[in-house]
């Protein structure tokens, strides 16, 4: 099990040498989108994660539908296990944790929000557990009953675990198999510290699947324990933001550092750098299997009905399939015209023209995405029937309109 200290120890270990796994380029501004198939339609199921490795296995096993970029993440939407989902990669620690949480309240609709990701652990490496509460220290917040109610429904097998993996993961070492087989284990308590004084570790481009930012990502009642289960540095802080939203929270962690080692490495660090990818494949797999069972629960309806299959024949970029509720929260559900959606595509496809373009062919490019975003602007101030509320037709106008002239207020 590791310590808080030994967690501190994350910021100065900077693997630089590790490769990106892949780039996926998608558009800067939040109301266009990388579109790769079919809308899918809201409230979704919010799956983070905190670095590339861990998010990483569930994007690849999404149908992605969309991506929009919005405070420097990416956020890939569509479906994973028959649920509409948004996965995104967090950031390290409680701060990171926080702010994307938030944002991700502001900026899609949500039914529930979901954690996975790796811990230490007095739970063997390789088991996935789920606590039933978490403590950032100061708070205790339980985990929601309902979902883990279905946490509690899952076992290895026939959920998946991996009990081979190599170290190092990057670049591959020799295979390493543990000696046991890993479980899930659903109870006790979780504990997430904050070794950073209150500020946000940022993310370094090109240092891949830990420390890196989303290049590195590829698509394909509560009983208190005397001591944490798990502990890392992101899921109490997400689990307060879903509580004081009111959004059901429950956390996955797969132990990367604890007892089971059939290396007999001395712990944390070099414990996490060896396992790594093997617990956030295995707390990514737990996640799945858990989303399948709750789309399956009587209360969850339609979301068991299979998905449809998302044709993508290529990627474009157009407006994000929300884009209104991107513009301003006060628009919620609503619906621009067809018409001011369309300026909003052509606009959209113009700027991602104009970012790839040099020389005259990109100022054009972009004198004309500017023309698109006025004429939307002007659809909106002549709208008068299509039922947007006025507090929604004049944040979307303000909005588009300041693209006009060269800015993105928000």
């Amino acid at each position: 099990m590791t310590t808080k200290a030994q967690r501190a120890i994350l910021l100065v270990l900077l693997l630089r040498g590790i490769a990106a796994a892949g780039t996926l380029v998608a558009p800067a501004d939040p109301l266009c989108a990388a579109v790769q198939g079919r809308c899918v339609r809201p409230p979704y199921v919010a799956v983070m994660s905190a670095f590339p490795a861990e998010i990483e296995p569930l994007v690849a096993a999404t149908r992605v539908a969309y991506t929009v970029v919005e405070d420097g993440r990416t956020y890939y939407v569509g479906r994973l296990a028959h649920t509409p989902v948004v996965l995104v990669r967090g950031g390290i620690g409680l701060v990171n944790a926080t702010d994307t949480a938030q944002t991700l309240l502001d900026r899609f609709e949500l039914a529930a929000i979901v954690f996975s990701g790796v811990a230490g652990s007095s739970f063997p490496i390789g088991d996935v557990v789920v606590p039933e509460e978490w403590s950032d220290g100061t708070d205790v917040i339980p985990v929601d009953p309902d979902l883990l109610a279905i946490a509690r429904t899952l076992s290895s097998p026939p959920v998946p675990l991996d009990r081979c993996t190599n170290v190092p993961p990057d670049p591959p070492g020799a295979v390493v198999c543990l000696d046991h087989g890993p479980a899930i284990d659903v109870g006790g308590l979780g504990e997430s510290s904050d070794p950073y004084g209150g500020n946000a570790l940022t993310c370094s481009p090109g240092t891949g699947p830990v420390f890196g930012c989303d290049e590195a990502v590829v698509p394909r009642a509560a009983a208190v324990a005397t001591s944490p289960v798990a502990q890392d540095m992101e899921t109490a802080a997400v689990a307060k933001v879903a509580r004081a939203a009111k959004i059901p929270f429950i956390g996955f962690r797969g132990v990367s550092d604890g007892p089971g080692d059939p290396l007999g490495l001395p712990g944390f660090p070099a414990q996490f750098f060896a396992y790594y990818r093997l617990s956030a494949n295995n707390a990514a797999a737990a996640t799945r299997a858990f989303l399948a069972a709750r789309a399956k629960a009587p209360h969850h309806g339609r979301s068991a009905v299979a998905a449809p299959v998302l044709s993508a024949p290529r990627t474009r970029i157009r407006a994000a399939c929300d884009w209104e509720r991107a513009a301003s929260p006060a628009c919620g559900k609503a619906r621009a015209p067809r018409n001011v959606t369309g300026r909003v595509n052509r606009a959209c496809a113009l700027m991602a023209e104009a970012a790839t373009a040099a020389g005259s062919s990109a100022v054009g490019a972009t004198r004309n995405a500017r023309q698109q975003w006025e004429r939307a602007a002007t659809l909106l101030d002549a709208d008068t029937s299509s039922g947007l509320s006025r507090q929604c037709r004049r944040a979307l106008t303000r909005v588009v309109r300041s693209r006009s002239k060269g800015r993105a207020a928000p």
